[in-house]
């Protein structure tokens, strides 16, 4: 009998300890609205010419993935690997003639400027065959 007075007794305190996360989750909000807005931001389009003209989406297979588009084209011919190699060959030649002293650094620096001489009128030429 005494214990069950005593398991009685406590019941209050079980009770309490119960509904105390209840009782401090009531002091906490959990609003889903944090203030940022859940729409997407509008779109800024940014385009140096004028918008190209919207043309019917047609599917087409080209044996690969198909595309909803039309193929995309480089704005210029790529370099080959021929031509990189003897780019390279050329540079790698005038930085070794360079750190053996066999040319003056003046020579170096002539050529250096040629080069890019060279390559500012190649860019010229290249957007002006592509303008045409």
């Amino acid at each position: 009998m005494e214990k069950l007075r005593h398991l009685i007794g406590r019941v209050p305190y079980v009770i309490g300890l119960g509904l105390l996360p209840f009782a401090l989750a009531g002091c906490n909000s959990f609003a889903l609205d944090d203030g940022i807005p859940d729409t997407a931001p509008t779109a800024v389009v940014v385009s140096a010419g004028p918008a190209r003209t919207p043309s019917p989406v047609t599917k087409r297979d080209t044996g690969t993935y198909p595309t909803f588009d039309r193929q995309l084209t480089a704005a210029n011919t790529q370099i080959g690997d021929e031509e990189a190699a003897s780019s390279e060959a050329r540079l790698s030649g005038l930085a070794r003639a360079r750190a053996s002293g066999a040319i003056s650094e003046r020579e170096y620096q002539a050529r250096v400027a040629e080069f890019r001489r060279l390559a500012a009128q190649h860019g010229a030429d290249a957007e002006a065959s592509i303008a045409n």
